[in-house]
């Protein structure tokens, strides 16, 4: 009787000890099924639904926090796509999760963004969500984002998705746009142009311009090529250097003395004397914006999708077609406008993280965005032409997207951030600010820059 006493303990103790095993028990299998990634490491921050517990998330430009809702509901003019979207994907996460705890990061934009998720990765504490626009694909080559699921990557347009070097989707933008020519067929017209007329080559475009510009006389102008001092300056010349077949270079790379890079800057500046002195460069892009919309005394303007949304705002009698190709080339653009999301790879319940990105794709929320005529990155969307047949704009982004794909900004191995301050401010700003040689100019900078890239 003693001995089957005893017998009976130990089979006790060893089902008690295999029970404390939990989630942290190593597996021989390796990852859990379904869970995309998700090492076992983050398993033990879970918890079971009949526990009690929430999973606690956080993120940036993911959805309203209290305080960013109420602001919106206090406007005079009402809820802009803008709102309805990120107070629809919380709706949609604490109807869909309601066993998440999530945090809304308000932490701004661009360096600000950038500089408060890097301090937050270092520290070894990230957003289950991180967001951004120029400084993202840095964040993927350099190692700090989980690749995404393959469900994200089969249901959106390419376009969308931003890759490691070696091509791994590691983010996803939940909108963007391409950059379009916008011009007021009003101010075409008063100077004598068929508004009807295409525009299609840089010659078309040049001669327009100039048109408005001369029958203006000085209080009308015909526009060009923004060299705004930062990234909106060269986002929105990029294309052109594309359509070139060229660019700023990338990698270990700068490509600043290629001849079609010159030549392209050469077609800047001329562009550039289009605009009233010191509009097409100011470190402020409003006053441009304005004189296109509300003043309306700009014909062309080099903007994304959302111009359409602006234009009609202001009751503007306008135009949209394709950017106008050099001679001889090619089909070029740059992406804009793009909030992309991803997940950092120290992250905790990095497959919940997955989800919150998923509430921002659910194409009942992303159709919220064709309100404001943005882009979305759902085939579902893109390939459904019902859904924007009626908006000119999106029929020419969309159509884009489904021949094409298009990237942003191209990312330099060392010293991003600096080789991008002195290509927006040395080279694009100061080509539409002085009358220095351009191949100078370039040659300046990219010896300055190559010591960046050593």
């Amino acid at each position: 009787m003693k001995k089957l006493v005893s017998i009976v303990l130990v089979l006790m103790l060893l089902l008690s000890l295999a029970a404390c095993g939990g989630p942290d028990t190593p597996s021989d299998e390796g990852t859990p099924s379904g869970d995309n990634g998700a090492s076992t490491s983050d398993q033990k921050d879970k918890t079971d639904d009949a526990g009690g517990e929430k999973i606690k998330l956080s993120g940036t430009q993911l959805g309203y926090n209290d305080d960013q809702i109420a602001a919106a509901e206090a406007k005079e003019e009402g809820l802009t796509p803008h709102d309805e979207y990120y107070i629809a994907v919380r709706k949609t996460i604490e109807e869909e999760y309601p066993n998440y705890e999530v945090e809304y990061l308000d932490w701004g934009w661009a360096e600000t963004l950038d500089q408060k998720q890097r301090a937050a990765i270092t520290a070894g504490d990230p957003p289950s969500v991180v967001a951004g626009e120029t400084f993202m694909p840095t964040y993927a080559n350099s190692g700090i984002l989980e690749p995404l699921p393959q469900d994200i990557v089969d249901a959106v347009n390419p376009s969308f998705l931003i890759k490691d070097k070696n091509g791994v989707p590691m983010a996803v933008a939940h909108k963007a746009s391409i950059f379009m020519l916008f011009y007021n067929k009003k101010l075409l017209a008063d100077a004598g142009l068929d508004p009807e007329a295409e525009i299609k080559t840089w010659e078309d475009w040049q001669n327009a311009a100039r048109t408005v510009t001369e029958k203006g006389n000085g209080e009308v102008w015909g526009g060009g090529i923004p060299t705004f001092p930062h990234f909106g300056g060269s986002l929105r010349a990029t294309p052109f250097f594309r359509q070139k077949g060229t660019d700023f270079g990338g990698g270990s790379e700068i490509n600043l003395t290629d001849p079609k890079v010159i030549e392209t800057l050469e077609f800047i500046r001329e562009m550039n004397a289009y605009f009233p002195a010191g509009l097409g460069n100011n470190a402020d892009e409003g006053p441009l914006w304005e004189a296109f919309e509300k003043t309306q005394n700009i014909a062309f303007a080099v903007n994304g999708s959302w111009q359409a949304a602006g234009a009609e705002r202001n009751n503007m009698d306008w135009g949209v077609a394709p950017l106008p190709l050099p001679e001889g080339g090619q089909i070029g653009n740059c992406m804009v406008g793009a909030v992309y999301v991803g997940v950092p790879k120290d992250a905790k319940n990095k497959e919940d993280a997955f989800n919150l990105i998923r509430a921002q794709l659910k194409e009942e929320n992303l159709k919220i965005w064709l309100e404001e005529t943005v882009c979305v990155p759902l085939k579902s969307i893109i390939d459904n032409e019902s859904l924007y047949a009626d908006n000119p704009t999106l029929k020419v982004a969309m159509e884009a997207f489904r021949e094409g794909t298009y990237t942003g900004l191209t990312t330099f191995d060392k010293n991003d951030a600096q080789i991008w301050e002195i290509i927006n401010t040395k080279v694009l700003a100061r080509v539409t600010m002085t009358n220095d040689p351009i191949d100078q100019i370039c040659a300046e900078a990219q010896k300055e820059i190559e010591g960046l890239l050593k």
